[in-house]
């Protein structure tokens, strides 16, 4: 049985840094939002709404690095702590007085 202290769980997520995206290139950047948000949000992303001009295959080498090295790895981090606050099993603190 996980235990979570919530107070010190709420506190880290608080001092946590906000996400934000690292800097792309205009190619890279192009099959982010035009492919991998879509993709990530369920999306159809189909080859004929694709500007192939607008990136070439450094841009997607460069995506899918950064797919390893942040988007992949903090899902992973992301799920984890989800998983670790499902199995927690709520414990009633309840103060008795005499």
């Amino acid at each position: 049985m996980a235990q979570v202290n919530i107070a010190g769980f709420v506190e880290a997520v608080q001092a946590a840094p906000s996400f934000s995206l690292p800097q792309m290139d205009g190619g890279t950047s192009y099959l982010f939002n035009r492919v991998y948000k879509k993709m990530a949000n369920g999306e159809t992303v189909t080859l004929s709404e694709l500007d192939f001009s607008a990136f070439d295959e450094e841009d997607i080498n460069s995506l899918s690095g950064l797919y390893d090295e942040v988007f992949g790895r903090n899902n992973f981090q992301a799920d984890r702590i989800t998983y670790v606050l499902q199995k927690a099993v709520p414990i009633c603190n309840a103060s008795a007085y005499i």
